[in-house]
C-alpha cells in the first residue's frame, strides 16, 4: 500500500452529530482526510469537537440571504496538497460552485455530499440543480430514493452512490448494554407521568411548526376518546413550546416537556423506554436515533416532503407511515401499532439490525474512502 491520499471535506460548519462519521473517516489508513469548516455554534445546533479529529482547519463564512460564501471552499481548489475534494453539496453556497470549477479545471477530483434529490424538479430548479452536480465527479446521496430520482432527472448512474447517514451508533450501543445491565434506572421515562402504565409517545426535535406537533396532540386527544390514552414526552426547546402547551393543556393531555438535551445519557435511555417514537412532520436524524435504541418510529408517508432519513424505517417492521397531515390516519397509525400482538424484543433487534447493517458511520466512512479512491484512480488513469 503507497502513501494515502490527501483529501479535502469542506463543509460550512460540523455540527455535533457529524462527530461520529468525522472520527471513522479521520481513522483510515488510506486516505488522509483534512477537515475545513466553522466550529462554532450555527442556529442553536451545538459543533463537534474538532480537536477529536487529527486534522481540522477552521474556515469561516457568511450567509448573503440564502446564498452562502466560505473562502476556504475556492483556496482548497487551488492547494496542490490535494488529490481529491469533498464538497457539501449544497447549490446555494456560491463559493462551492467557483471551488469546484476550478478544482476540475486542474483535474483534480470533486465529490458533491449531499441530500442529492429530494423530489423531481422541473424548470429553472432542475436546470440549476443539473448544472451544479454536473461539476462533481461523484455523488454521495443519503438514499436509495435519491440516487434514483438523479437517475430519473437524466445523471449517469454510476456517478451516484448511496453513502447513508448516521449517528454515534458505537456509544449508543454502549448506552443500550448498560440500560440492559440495569443501569440508567433514574432516567426510565415512566415516571415522568402520573399515569405511568399508558403507552409512551417519544420525539426528540426543535419545537417549530413544521414538525407538526400539534397533529401529534390531536391525534392522542382522538386516542384517548377511543379508550387509548397516551402520554408524550417531548425533548427539545423552540418557538412553538407555549403554543404547544397551551394546547396539551386545553385538550387535556399528559405532554412532558422536558426541554433541550444533548447528553446521549439522558437521550438514550428515554428513547430505549418508550414504546414509539412519532414525528408527524420530517423526521429526518431522529429515525436513525430512535432505531438505534431500539424504538421504532412513526412518521408521514409523503416521500417528496420527507427527509431521506425515513428510510431507514421498515413499515410494520421498525415503524410505520401515515397519510401526511391526516389525524385520523395518524391517529389509526399509532393506534394500529400499539394493538398488534408484536414482541418489543424483535422490534428492538429488528431496529438496531438496520442501522448496524448501513445506517451507521463505519458504513459511510467506508463508502466514502471507495468511492474518493476509485475517483482519484480514474482521474489518474484519464491523464
Amino acid at each position: 500500500m503507497g502513501e494515502p491520499l490527501n483529501v479535502a471535506v469542506v463543509y460550512h460548519v460540523w455540527p455535533h452529530y457529524r462527530a461520529a462519521v468525522m472520527a471513522a473517516m479521520d481513522r483510515s489508513a488510506r486516505v488522509r482526510y483534512t477537515f475545513f469548516g466553522s466550529s462554532e455554534w450555527f442556529r442553536g445546533i451545538e459543533p463537534a469537537d474538532v480537536g477529536a479529529v487529527r486534522r481540522f482547519v477552521r474556515a469561516p463564512f457568511a450567509y448573503h440571504g440564502r446564498l452562502m460564501w466560505q473562502r476556504a471552499a475556492v483556496a482548497v481548489a487551488r492547494d496542490r496538497r490535494f488529490d481529491a475534494i469533498v464538497y457539501l453539496g449544497d447549490p446555494n453556497f456560491v463559493s462551492t460552485w467557483i471551488g469546484a470549477a476550478i478544482a476540475r479545471l486542474r483535474g483534480v477530483p470533486v465529490l458533491f455530499w449531499a441530500h442529492g434529490w429530494l423530489r423531481r424538479e422541473v424548470g429553472a430548479k432542475r436546470m440549476m440543480r443539473r448544472a451544479f452536480y454536473a461539476l462533481a465527479d461523484r455523488m454521495l446521496v443519503y438514499a436509495e430514493r435519491g440516487r434514483a430520482l438523479g437517475i430519473a432527472a437524466g445523471h449517469d448512474p454510476a456517478r451516484i452512490t448511496v453513502v447513508y447517514n448516521s449517528l454515534d451508533v458505537a456509544r449508543a450501543d454502549a448506552i443500550v448494554a448498560e440500560i440492559e445491565g440495569g443501569g440508567f434506572a433514574e432516567h426510565r421515562p415512566q415516571a415522568l407521568f402520573a399515569a405511568p402504565d399508558r403507552p409512551l409517545l417519544i420525539c426528540t426535535a426543535r419545537l417549530t411548526p413544521l414538525c407538526r406537533f400539534d397533529l401529534l396532540f390531536e391525534a392522542a386527544a382522538r386516542l384517548a376518546g377511543d379508550g387509548m390514552p397516551v402520554n408524550i414526552l417531548l425533548i427539545g426547546d423552540g418557538p412553538s413550546r407555549a403554543a404547544l402547551e397551551h394546547q396539551a393543556k386545553v385538550r387535556g393531555l399528559a405532554v412532558h416537556f422536558f426541554g433541550a438535551c444533548y447528553d446521549e445519557r439522558v437521550l438514550g435511555p428515554l428513547t430505549y423506554h418508550a414504546d414509539l417514537t412519532v414525528s408527524p412532520g420530517k423526521i429526518g436524524l431522529t429515525a436513525i436515533h430512535s432505531l438505534m435504541y431500539g424504538t421504532p418510529a412513526i412518521t408521514h408517508g409523503d416521500l417528496d416532503t420527507q427527509m431521506p432519513e425515513v428510510e431507514a424505517i421498515e413499515p410494520g417492521v421498525t415503524g410505520a407511515l401515515f397519510e401526511a397531515g391526516d389525524v385520523a390516519s395518524l391517529a389509526a397509525t399509532i393506534r394500529d401499532w400499539l394493538a398488534a400482538p408484536r414482541s418489543r424484543a424483535a422490534v428492538r433487534e429488528s431496529a438496531r439490525g438496520a442501522i448496524h447493517a448501513r445506517w451507521n458511520p463505519e458504513t459511510q466512512a467506508r463508502i466514502v474512502e471507495q468511492v474518493v479512491l476509485d475517483t482519484v484512480a480514474a482521474r489518474r488513469t484519464r491523464r
